[in-house]
């Protein structure tokens, strides 16, 4: 359950939710934020129990909805296209089949509709490393499987080797408990009961939650549009004036 949730609520025009993934931090969405703020109003917000937002019991997808909500309510907005993002695209299919009145349109990007065993196993390994090696060697992990090489490159690559032993930022039972939310966490038989314009954006170079996760999240959600946007599992930070562009087009789409 969330407890004083962070929002930043930017622009004019119409609303837009922008959900974030396992870090559940508003800033990941900055870029994208940046680009769509002259046009739009951009809303974000810090999950229950991330950055400046707090939390009472364990995280769950039904808190970060009601998070979101409540969100909504402070800024007065009706209803708003909600873009969830990994971990923010379950967010977002809740919010489409338990409250499609407070919802414009859809859009999720490196999502899924439940984990398969190879998801199980990969989160394993992630929790693995996180409490066995510590935050900074979790953090280098992700940083190499989610950024494509070119971007890891000139972005990240440094001279000198890394040091996993360095301090670390990571709440790291935090992060834990959110990958367990994950584990534990499906609708895919409801999705077929989502009536809202929905686009799906994976990436074939996504390692962290591969692209045929979203080909079964446009299978099975009716009339979904699916698009495919290299750019490894962080597009949205990666790709952003394309991501960006695929999402003026799609909402256009809807007046």
């Amino acid at each position: 359950m969330g407890k004083n949730i962070y929002s930043v609520d930017q622009g004019a025009g119409e609303a837009v939710v922008l959900v974030s993934g396992l870090g559940g931090l508003s800033a990941f969405w900055q870029p994208v934020v940046n680009e769509l703020v002259g046009d739009y109003r951009v809303i974000t917000f810090d999950h229950p129990g991330v950055g400046q937002s707090g939390i009472v019991g364990k995280p769950t997808i039904p808190g970060i909805v009601d998070a979101l909500l409540s969100v909504l309510d402070s800024c007065g907005v009706e209803r708003a296209h909600i873009v969830g993002h990994s971990t923010g695209s379950l967010v977002t299919q809740a919010m489409a089949l338990d409250h499609p009145h407070r919802v414009k349109s859809i859009v999720l990007s490196s999502g899924w509709t439940m984990p398969d065993k190879r998801f199980l196993d990969f989160f394993a390994y992630r929790q693995f490393v996180l409490a066995n090696l510590g935050g900074t060697a979790y953090n280098a992990m992700t940083r190499l499987v989610a950024y494509p090489s070119s971007w890891y490159g000139e972005n990240f690559a440094v001279g000198n080797s890394l040091d996993y032993s360095a301090p670390s930022e990571v709440d790291v039972d935090m992060t834990q408990a959110r990958m367990d939310m994950l584990q534990s966490y499906t609708r895919r038989d409801e999705l077929k009961h989502i009536d809202l314009p929905a686009c799906v954006i994976g990436a074939q170079d996504d390692f962290v939650i591969p692209y045929h996760h979203s080909e079964e999240l446009a299978r099975l959600i009716p009339g979904a549009k699916l698009i495919e946007l290299s750019g490894g599992h962080f597009a949205p930070v990666t790709r952003t004036s394309v991501y960006t562009s695929l999402l003026r087009n799609f909402w256009e789409t809807q007046k």
